[in-house]
């Protein structure tokens, strides 16, 4: 059996599994507990590198599939969670996770502004899209822009959510309304996954690895119910990784930086700008290394109709500024999506990308050095319910 068919029957079945329980306990369920999901499928055709697959010869090695539930328990606490499974090549391996899961509790509220925590896996705050990027039909296109949120590096996981506790506040004016978010990292180990997607060839030199204390921090302002938003996002993470072998150093990456958001949305048309600013200290047996990466975005949607968009964005990335020239990645894409029906979405990209940041290292087992031109097809189904 093909790995396109296992695909489908794992879907399927988790479909059927994630639809039926809510359906068969629907009569006897209170309204404050509510059940959602959502599965996508992709397809990717690459010339030059393979992302998410063998997708130089065609892959169907990107999927996403999850159950959600909230459930409020009173006025002022809330419980939520999401049940997910993504394969997404040599980057995640289609296994069975808790996504998010967490106690929110609204601490004060009055007419204009509100205060509250969220306590356990927490989403994080970080630039316009990171804490929605789960669902396709929230995100701007099938891969996530490389720049800011490390699509192609597989770091998911470490940026989508944080075990800890979440403060989070709001104060609402006539035209106007600002957010703030804090999140608040405890200790945890790195997934094997994470591990291989940072390290690559090198992650066999790694025992074991943990991320220590994150922090992330957003402050967002929102005017006019929507049609303009500014947003300041923060990051700070520490990665300790213990050596697999005996009597050799251990290292430890330091990340800290920020994202500056933009975003006007007209009638027809919505313009997206970030940029984003990351400092990297490196502490590794050849000693001490610092670099930093500088990364941005232009993106133009335009809503041909109420249910087909276009949309075309350009990004730059500059893994090191103090090496401008050798460093940089450009990317084009332009890809237009169809929402046939409410639940239902189907999107067709084109990637161009000059350079080799963002290209998964694991889906190219064997090369020395990754092709610098890159082109990708990409179209994806998604149902949510």
């Amino acid at each position: 059996m093909t790995l396109f068919f296992k695909q489908l029957i794992r879907i399927a079945a988790f479909t059927a599994v994630s639809l039926a329980n809510p359906i068969q306990s629907y009569a006897a369920m209170p309204d404050d507990l509510k059940f959602h999901g959502f599965v996508s499928q992709a397809y990717l055709l690459s010339d030059g590198n393979n992302f998410y697959g063998d997708s130089q010869r065609g892959s169907t090695d990107y999927m996403e599939a999850a159950v959600n539930s909230t459930w409020r328990v009173t006025p002022n606490l809330n419980f939520a969670g999401q049940l997910l499974t993504r394969d997404a090549g040599t980057s995640d391996n289609g296994d069975l996770k808790i996504d998010f899961l967490f106690a929110d509790l609204k601490s004060v509220e009055t007419d204009t502004s509100g205060l509250g925590f969220r306590l356990g896996r927490v989403r994080n705050a970080y630039g316009f899209y990171n804490d929605t990027r789960d669902v396709l039909f929230t995100r701007p296109s099938i891969l996530m822009p490389q720049a800011i949120y490390f699509e192609g590096n597989g770091l998911r996981e470490l940026l989508f959510a944080s075990d800890g506790v979440q403060l989070y506040s709001y104060w609402d004016a006539s035209n106007n309304t600002t957010t703030f978010n804090l999140t608040l990292g405890r200790n945890k180990s790195l997934s094997a996954d994470i591990i291989k997607n940072f390290a690559g060839p090198l992650a066999q030199t790694i025992h074991k690895g943990g991320v220590k204390d994150p922090i992330y921090a957003q402050l967002l302002h929102s005017r006019n119910g929507g049609d303009s938003k500014f947003a300041l996002s923060m990051l700070n993470i520490h990665l300790d990784l213990e050596s697999a072998f005996p009597n050799s150093p251990d290292s430890s990456v330091d990340a800290s930086g920020y994202v500056l958001s933009a975003q006007k949305n007209l009638a027809s048309w919505s313009f997206t700008g970030e940029y984003s600013l990351i400092n990297i200290d490196y502490r590794t047996i050849q000693g001490e290394q610092a670099q930093t990466i500088e990364m941005a975005y232009l993106q133009a949607q335009y809503r041909l109709q109420t249910d087909v968009t276009i949309v075309s964005r350009y990004e730059m990335s500059v893994l090191d500024r103090d090496n401008r020239n050798e460093s940089d990645s450009h990317n084009l894409m332009l890809g237009a999506r169809w929402l046939p029906a409410p639940n239902w979405i189907i999107e067709a990209d084109i990637y161009g990308i000059r350079g080799t940041s963002g290209i998964p290292i694991n889906d190219n087992p064997g090369a020395m050095f990754t092709n610098e031109r890159t082109e990708i097809f990409a179209v994806m189904i998604g149902y949510r319910f």
